[in-house]
């Protein structure tokens, strides 16, 4: 009969093999989405006690920033040094072929670039694949890329996150490819050559295993891509799942509901695997497409008793709606098996730290006496904004700032534009503040201040402008009027095929200055 030392030992040994065995934790965004605020992401993965972060557009590989100063080898050692020192793990978002990585090796040496046939270069893919894709087939295409791996890597990351843009592209159709892939039955949607993926993964990670062992190394499949029929249970996605390189960790990937069937008999299949589940917002959607947090629980739970090596969260950006889900979906990944009442504690605390003027708002500064604040009831719309990242709220957002936190409109070359900020009861109005964009891509050059009076819009502030100069803030104080709406409307921008500005504040006539 055992005694109770000995129970004890055995449950200490138990305990330390589920923790050696917990799954390693990332969240998943792409660099433009942070809108500038790197810092705050890895911020808050440490917050919530993630291994890491996976960071598409990295760009470690670059000599050069982009206008922004994001994404080069400079930037990226600022990250991963940032990074480490709040504990938090960098894994570079790379894509193997296609995508920033492809660009550059089509650029850096034309003769490499991909060969597509003429049935599939009128086709949208088609014309995405040309100047994108490269034949990997070229040896010379393949030095280049190493070159790119190896620079990256010196940046001081922790890891790659591969793709190899088969289901975005056109695969390479010259005549060593199709005899390597066997890629002639190609169509635009179908008929992917599952070699392509294989053997572009496993180059590389043969060649970053004796080059740089010390790397974490990660491929991304869609199971929406290869989970339906006829691949459900076909041989397409057995042999993904079994001919990556054991040494890279093969993440299938899927919105909040993976199905289940299909992720157990991957994980019977290969040890090295993980799952990777994705917000509907994960690039800034909004309204009905919002998931629960009880729905991102319970899809943890679910996939928790497969001991994945992994898993990963993907979203638009560690702020206001997303910030909740994040935090949810990070101690899901830490431990899906706490219970429910811990669950709803995290997302209360996630709500309030999302609240205007909190550590994962968008809403970085209340400006005193600010009627057009969040702070205030009232509503703001315009007459249209950048779909993918919801940019209305740039107008209010207490970010003046010429990169970042503007408001602007749609690619549409729209003749004007405006928003509105409109209040449940009218306000006595004295002056209104502009925070025009400084280096003047989308300067506003003509544009009025109109407020609602008497059933009709009239121009306030000494407005309207014509050939706005004024870099940064501009002011404009009025007549004090009474009205329940107040809008900017711009008829010409420095950069004709869209407009928008950086910040609107709006005062009393008494209001103090910010």
């Amino acid at each position: 009969m055992k005694t109770i030392l000995q129970l004890v030992l055995v449950g200490m040994v138990a305990s330390s093999a589920m923790a050696a065995e917990s799954p390693k934790s990332f969240l998943w965004v792409w660099l433009q989405n942070l809108d500038g605020r790197w810092k705050d992401y890895v911020d808050f993965a440490a917050d919530w006690k993630c291994t890491g972060v996976v960071i598409w557009c990295l760009d470690g590989w670059k000599q050069t920033a982009d206008a922004k100063g994001r994404g080069s080898e400079a930037f990226c050692r600022e990250l991963v040094a940032y990074a480490h020192a709040r504990g938090v793990q960098v894994i570079h978002g790379f894509g193997l072929n296609g995508y920033d990585e492809g660009r550059h090796v089509c650029k850096t040496l034309p003769a490499a670039n991909a060969v597509i046939p003429e049935r599939l270069k009128n086709t949208s893919k088609g014309k995405d694949s040309i100047g994108n894709i490269f034949c990997p087939s070229n040896r010379d295409a393949l030095k280049v890329l190493r070159e790119m791996l190896l620079c990256a890597a010196d940046t001081g990351i922790d890891g790659f996150n591969f793709e190899t843009a088969d289901v975005d592209y056109i695969t390479c159709h010259c005549a060593a490819c199709e005899q390597r892939f066997q890629s002639a039955s190609e169509t635009e949607h179908e008929h992917k050559p599952p070699r392509w993926s294989i053997d572009q993964t496993n180059w590389a990670v043969e060649l970053l295993a004796k080059e740089r062992p010390k790397l974490w190394l990660s491929i991304e499949f869609a199971l929406q891509r290869f989970g339906r029929p006829p691949y459900l249970g076909s041989a397409v996605m057995t042999q993904l799942n079994s001919e990556i390189d054991a040494r890279a960790t093969v993440v299938w990937a899927e919105g909040t509901y993976p199905p289940q069937p299909i992720c157990e008999k991957l994980a019977a299949s290969r040890r090295n695997i993980g799952f990777y589940v994705r917000s509907a917002e994960f690039m800034g959607s909004d309204g009905p497409r919002k998931i629960k947090t009880g729905d991102i629980v319970g899809t943890m739970r679910r996939l928790w008793p497969l001991h994945p090596q992994c898993f990963m969260y993907r979203s638009c950006r560690p702020f206001e709606r997303w910030a909740v889900n994040m935090a949810v979906a990070a101690e899901a990944m830490r431990d899906a098996l706490q219970p429910d009442a811990h669950f709803a504690e995290v997302e209360r605390k996630a709500e309030a730290m999302s609240a205007p003027g909190g550590k994962y708002s968008a809403i970085r500064r209340i400006a005193p006496g600010n009627l057009a604040s969040p702070a205030v009831a009232r509503t703001v719309s315009c007459s249209s904004e950048d779909s993918r990242l919801h940019t209305l709220v740039g107008l209010t957002d207490g970010v003046a700032d010429p990169d970042r936190g503007m408001w602007l409109t749609e690619r549409n070359n729209p003749k004007e534009a405006w928003a509105e900020v409109c209040w449940p009861q009218p306000q006595r109005i004295g002056r209104v503040r502009v925070f025009h964009q400084m280096d003047g891509h989308y300067r506003s050059l003509d544009y009025v201040i109109e407020c609602w009076i008497d059933g009709a819009w009239q121009p306030v502030g000494g407005t309207p402008v014509i050939k706005n100069t004024v870099h940064g803030w501009r002011e404009h104080t009025c007549v004090p009027v009474t009205t329940d709406r107040l809008r900017i409307r711009i008829t010409r921008a420095m950069h004709g095929n869209r407009m928008g500005v950086g910040e609107l504040e709006v005062y009393a006539p008494d209001g103090k200055a910010p």
